[in-house]
């Protein structure tokens, strides 16, 4: 029997015997048409509206998909689908966040265009045969400079060289054609995102949860714009599924990859470590870690190595509107320059000290959820919670970072992990609905500008504080407790 198509329930399984009660209408399916007109709906018109419209049809589009996962009627987020669940069998949900998926990879682009400035690094490689980390786009006279954000005409690539491969191959599919370099990148991020939510399905066996992940409005606009994170999201359930299965070298392999793509991806993937380490002792954690740190060095040497660690060097501490450090970044820029000092020295100051105090406050707070979740009984909840923490830490924090970790913590999708994550989700997407670095045109936008800081604490006190694992174990962590298994 395939295992995306088991029983659900006993009368499943004996098609024969007949129910004592029958099945109340679940509003959860209501629910979820409303979410994906609602999300589509504004993926192609209602971005583009300015004032309330815009923020109010994305607002029903959040809050109709979360109140399907909300009102999930089962209590245990380890159990196997119960008769409780809604009329949904594992085929019709993934065949419908399919179409979902490919509706919205040929959507015009609603926000973001950064996915034209991942194809001309591509450029740089296959076409212009230079490095993208020392050349920038301005340098490279590429007849679709124009398509970039000008912000990033003068930026080398802050992408790992596994990507820069990637945009390698996709843009000889996308030649000189904008419509094609578009859809290009769409339609592959799409199947990342598909890919993702196939590896969950056949793990939780929850159609339920395949909805709640490949349906999430924050996941179809992350793919509508093309963003990589999608990618990193599908790497990072890859190796927690190996680590899982203890298949730890290729865990470490595909782990290596996703540093490769970007670099401050590092973070749930030695979370993922850590809990290895801690759970099943450091034989385990050496089979992962070592070819995983020897691949990731030697892909980045490769490329230059400090060479290609420069552009990140350089931007480190660079500023995001609804980031926690914003006020603080501003009341010290304003110091500096009333002191006298000129511009250029006091944004490298503020960078500077921007970057520190966030580098502080990640690693005292991952040591705290560490600590939180150290009894935790797979490695999911631990990765997720990491990437979470590193984005409410994070100088720079944009709506489609989420995605990096939203289909590890669908793997236990009603956790408080999960919750949260798809909290800051919501936030970071209703935040920006107007799009990046466009001054908020609403009272709302503006308040939600203004008290940014203050949300930004909220949810990470939350994961300080609320966040627990929802699966323990009392598993000694000694590596001779438990057979580590075959390591590949």
């Amino acid at each position: 029997m395939n295992t995306l198509d088991a029983p659900r329930s006993a009368d499943e399984a004996h098609p024969g015997t007949i129910a004592t009660a029958p099945r109340r209408p679940d509003v959860r399916v209501p629910l979820l048409a409303a979410s994906v007109a609602c999300t589509l709906v504004w993926l192609r018109w209602g971005a583009n509206w300015q004032g309330p419209a815009n923020l109010g049809l994305l607002g029903a589009a959040l809050a109709l998909h979360g109140g399907m996962w909300i009102t999930h009627r089962g209590t245990r987020t380890d159990a196997a689908p119960t008769s409780a669940d809604p009329p949904w069998s594992m085929r019709s949900a993934l065949g419908l966040v399919a179409i979902v998926l490919a509706v919205v990879a040929v959507l015009p682009l609603h926000h973001s265009r950064d996915l034209f400035l991942y194809d001309i690094y591509g450029q740089a490689v296959v076409e212009h045969h230079v490095s993208p980390y020392t050349t920038t786009p301005a340098q490279l006279d590429d007849p679709h400079l124009d398509l970039v954000a000008t912000e990033w005409h003068d930026q080398t690539s802050m992408y790992g060289p596994a990507f820069i491969a990637v945009a390698a191959a996709i843009s000889r599919v996308g030649g000189d054609s904008e419509l094609r370099i578009r859809l290009a990148w769409q339609l592959f991020m799409a199947g990342a995102a598909m890919a993702a939510t196939v590896l969950m399905a056949r793990r939780t066996r929850d159609p339920v949860a395949v909805l709640a992940l490949g349906c999430s409005p924050v996941l179809l606009a992350s793919v509508n714009d093309a963003h990589n994170d999608v990618l990193i999201g599908l790497g990072l359930l890859a190796v927690v599924l190996l680590v899982d299965d203890r298949r730890y070298v290729l865990a470490g392999a595909v782990g290596a990859l996703v540093i490769a793509t970007k670099v401050p991806a590092a973070i749930p993937v030695a979370a993922v470590g850590a809990w290895l380490l801690w759970r099943r002792g450091w034989r385990p954690a050496l089979w992962f870690g070592a070819p995983m740190t020897a691949a990731a060095t030697a892909a980045y040497l490769a490329v230059g190595g400090g060479e290609a660690l420069r552009p990140l060097r350089e931007n480190a501490g660079d500023d995001s509107r609804f980031a926690l450090w914003q006020p603080l970044r501003d009341r010290r820029f304003e110091e500096l320059l009333a002191d006298g000092v000129r511009w250029r020295p006091t944004l490298e100051s503020v960078r500077d000290q921007m970057s520190s105090y966030s580098l502080v406050l990640l690693v005292v707070s991952l040591a705290i959820v560490a600590w939180r979740y150290r009894r935790a009984a797979r490695p999911d909840e631990f990765a997720g919670i990491a990437g979470y923490v590193l984005m409410a830490t994070s100088t720079y924090v944009m709506p489609w970072y989420p995605p990096m970790v939203l289909p590890v913590v669908a793997l236990a999708w009603r956790s408080r992990a999960s919750r949260l994550v798809q909290l800051q989700a919501a936030f970071l997407l209703f935040a920006y609905a107007q799009g990046p670095g466009r001054d908020p045109t609403t009272g709302i936008g503006r308040s939600m500008e203004q008290h940014a800081v203050w949300i930004n604490i909220a949810l990470l006190l939350a994961a300080l504080c609320w966040s627990r694992p929802a699966r323990t174990t009392t598993e000694p962590t000694s590596v001779s407790a438990k057979p580590a298994g075959r390591p590949v």
